[in-house]
């Protein structure tokens, strides 16, 4: 019998999660493997939110703007199983059943997760606590009356199924997006943009308002191999010219899948969450208009003339609606320069996206700014940043923590945090923080004081789970593998490649080529370059030294030197230095800006570099952009700077002289496990053949039974940069572990058809003296594939 509104069904947990997107769902599976009774509450019938195959937004993070950054972790884990089963590429309209059955399937296989879909939370059970409201400094819009308060409950109807149900527990993640749960508990939150005054934010308005960014319809259509007409229903919008709309450009029509449009993007005058329904039936006017528009009356008809619109989705990707507040509220100075935080638990790399406030409805504005002006769209390009477990909690309801689009951000702010590979470390840090909060009987604000030992306990497992909290090392006391000495068959040395002849930028602005150093001293570093002038040109070249390839600064200046570069010339030119330089650091070999000159790109892409170029501004937005409402002073006002911009495509092609090494087998005990300073990553040489062999001397016998591996598996690569079926080509397939005990080697673990990056070999208790991870093969073939290993932990 259905239960209901005055006979719910009980349900009780320690820790339950409203929300099945991405950051919902990484803190569910988070907590529960970390021994919290854990309940995910999804309103939709699938998992993922804006990535499901309701809505097909592909998950983005920092790797898209800053290389060798990928989100790691529950995600990662999922991403790349999807990606192993997937017959389909990855972009926006795609998203299929397979990858809804992953994320389902990896839910399933949690055993204190239970799963409750299609059920909406609609009310809260609260209790006051004693005191006054918390003082912040936080600028005020609109609020509650901010008093302290924990939930003991929310209710929730589970659609088709008739039930009334109701979630006891400890503690509660708001994962909504719309900040549901917080708003019905009374959480403090924000709706709109503040003022610049409020966090001294260029890219605020003067003044606050409740504007947010908007809503979007994805869809897809496919090449059918014949013409396919298309007639419009009356109701949508008759889009007759390109005019109508100025700023957007549908793509072209160069492959078998076409699918679209971030671009058509409702906001104000719509309440995100009020007008939900309207916001998505003017959606489907326009997606249907501008489909009609180019299968009608665009000059891309003939191009599109076999294609067939396969789908269109019916629930709208948000991007924005209340914020809640926490003790931290993260702002866009936070994100120009990383204050470190002390209770960083994850971090974000996306830029800082802010998209045009109505969206389609501005027909006259760019869908984003940064589509248009130069000066707005290197100051929003952010390296990575740390996020503080702060952020993550309500300020005044004492047991909820948030992940997601809900978080305590600026709207600035948001414009980073807001992507969902982001959102994923946030979920699964939030986890992790509940479920040790749960079992040491702590509030999420005690959990993350940083003054506190809990919160380098939480930091501490999230980075044995593989989640990356941004600079931070590995310093568990029980691992054996930090006090080891390492060996390895054999390692690879920086490498290039060949020049790409087919691939040249222009030298129109200072160029860079970023690499880790680990010799005393550089001699040279040569460019491979094509003058095209008929006279010779006198290039300027410096060497900086930076703390990171994605550093934004100028760094220091350690060497200058002049290239002189022949008319009419294509090769090799060397720029000599002659300069000591410290190990371990990273340096920025510059080209200053002749336009005469072009750079050829490399074939290769070594983990850890980058490419970078430098874009100097005035301040303001680019002279004739005043136009936009979007770039004027009152909305933005962008200061001067001069700031180095990752390229992210494809390194430079260089030759450094003497040759570097930052690759050795000692990287896989260092405490870090991934690319920060120095790749943090030991490579096998390629031209060495397979097996290649990683071994830990402990110097005496040790007892341990559990090992983890974190294998290359490129994390330049976004998600869209996955093809199907893909493994990546220097993760280990075929692996062993062997121990060196009183009667010699023996074999303990294998595994045989990996392409995981995080795996974890348990076995009875031993004691040996060392241990060798053995790599018999690789997911790649060909020339220069090395097996990668970034991290061996013993414990």
């Amino acid at each position: 019998m259905s239960s209901t509104s005055q006979n719910p069904e009980i349900h009780d947990f320690d820790f339950v999660v409203v929300g099945g997107g991405l950051a919902g769902l990484c803190a569910a599976v988070a907590a529960a493997r970390r021994g919290a009774k854990t309940a995910v509450i999804q309103d939709r019938p699938v998992f993922g939110g804006n990535s499901s195959s309701e809505i097909r937004v592909a998950p983005l993070g920092s790797a898209s703007f800053n290389a060798w950054t990928r989100e790691t972790g529950i995600l990662e884990e999922f991403l790349l199983e999807e990606r192993s089963r997937c017959h389909d590429g990855v972009y926006d309209g795609m998203a299929s059943s397979h990858y809804d059955i992953v994320l389902l399937e990896k839910a399933k296989a949690e055993p204190n997760l239970s799963i409750f879909m299609n059920t909406s939370v609609r009310s809260v059970e609260i209790e006051p606590l004693g005191g006054p409201a918390p003082a912040h400094s936080c600028p005020a819009l609109p609020l509650v009356d901010g008093s302290p308060r924990r939930i003991t409950a929310v209710r929730g109807c589970q659609l088709m199924s008739e039930k009334e149900l109701l979630f006891r527990a400890t503690q509660f993640a708001d994962c909504t997006g719309d900040a549901t749960v917080g708003f019905l508990a009374g959480a403090d939150f924000r709706y709109g943009r503040e003022a610049r005054s409020a966090y001294a934010e260029p890219m605020a308005p003067l003044s606050s308002d409740s504007q947010t960014m908007g809503s979007t319809l994805t869809m897809r259509a496919r090449d059918v191999g014949r013409p396919v007409d298309f007639s419009p229903p009356p109701w949508a919008y008759d889009y007759r010219s390109y005019d109508e709309l100025r700023n957007r450009r549908p793509a072209r029509f160069n492959r078998r899948d076409y699918a679209g449009w971030w671009w058509i993007e409702i906001g104000s005058p719509f309440h995100q969450i009020d007008d939900n329904q309207d916001i998505r039936d003017e959606l489907l006017r326009h997606v249907l208009g501008v489909w009609s528009f180019i299968k009608n009356h665009s000059d891309e008809k003939t191009a599109a003339r076999n294609y067939a619109l396969e789908w269109v989705g019916m629930v709208p990707g948000k991007r924005e609606s209340r914020r809640l507040l926490g003790d931290v509220v993260v702002n866009e100075n936070h994100c120009h320069s990383d204050p470190s935080w002390p209770d960083r638990v994850c971090y974000s790399g996306w830029f800082i996206d802010l998209h045009t406030m109505g969206g389609i409805l501005k027909k006259d504005e760019p869908g984003e700014p940064a589509w248009v002006d130069a000066n707005y769209r290197y100051w929003a390009r952010i390296a990575p940043v740390s996020l503080p477990l702060r952020a993550f909690y309500s300020r005044n309801v004492e047991n909820l923590w948030m992940a997601g689009r809900c978080i305590s951000v600026s709207h600035v702010a948001l414009g980073t945090t807001r992507v969902m590979m982001t959102h994923s470390l946030q979920g699964q840090a939030v986890g992790t923080a509940a479920a040790y909060a749960v079992s040491h009987s702590l509030t999420p604000r005690q959990t993350a004081d940083p003054d506190s030992p809990h919160i380098r306990a939480v930091q501490q497992q999230l980075l044995l789970d593989d989640c990356n909290c941004w600079g931070l090392k590995n310093q568990d006391p029980s691992d054996l593998a930090l006090s080891a000495s390492a060996s390895a068959s054999s390692e690879a040395l920086l490498d290039f490649g060949d020049p790409d002849l087919d691939s040249f930028r222009p030298l129109d602005v200072p160029r860079a080529q970023a690499f880790p150093v680990t010799s005393s001293r550089i001699d040279s570093v040569e460019f491979y370059v094509r003058n095209a002038s008929a006279s010779a040109v006198s290039l300027p070249a410096e060497l900086h030294e930076t703390d990171l390839i994605w550093d934004r600064s100028p760094g220091r200046t350690l060497a200058q030197t002049r290239i002189s570069v022949p008319a009419s010339f294509q090769g090799w030119v060397a720029a000599r230095f002659d300069v000591d330089v410290t190990p371990g650091r990273v340096l920025r070999a510059a080209l200053m800006a002749a336009p005469e000159i072009s750079l050829a790109t490399a074939s290769l892409y070594p983990p850890g570099t980058a490419a970078v170029m430098l874009h100097r501004s005035p301040g303001g937005c680019e002279p004739g952009n005043e136009i936009f409402d979007t770039l004027r002073p009152d909305q933005t006002d962008i200061p001067p700077y001069e700031h180095w911009s990752q390229e992210r495509s494809s390194p430079l092609a260089v030759r450094i002289s003497p040759v570097q090494a930052p690759y050795p087998a000692s990287a896989v005990n260092n405490g870090f496990a991934w690319p920060y300073g120095m790749p943090n990553l030991w490579l096998s040489d390629p031209a060495a053949a397979f097996p290649q062999y990683v071994e830990l001397d402990f110097g005496s016998p040790r007892r341990f039974s559990r090992v983890f591996v974190s294998f290359d598996t490129d994390l330049k690569l976004t998600y869209h940069q996955m093809p199907a079926f893909f493994r990546a080509r220097g993760c280990a397939r075929n692996w062993k572990l062997h121990v060196r005990t009183a009667s010699g080697w023996k074999e303990v673990f294998s595994e045989q058809g990996n392409f995981h990056r995080r795996r974890r070999a348990s076995f009875d208790p031993l004691s040996a003296s060392a241990l060798r991870l053995e790599i018999l093969s690789v997911n790649g073939h060909g020339a220069h594939v090395s097996a990668g290993v970034y991290e061996i932990r013993v414990l």
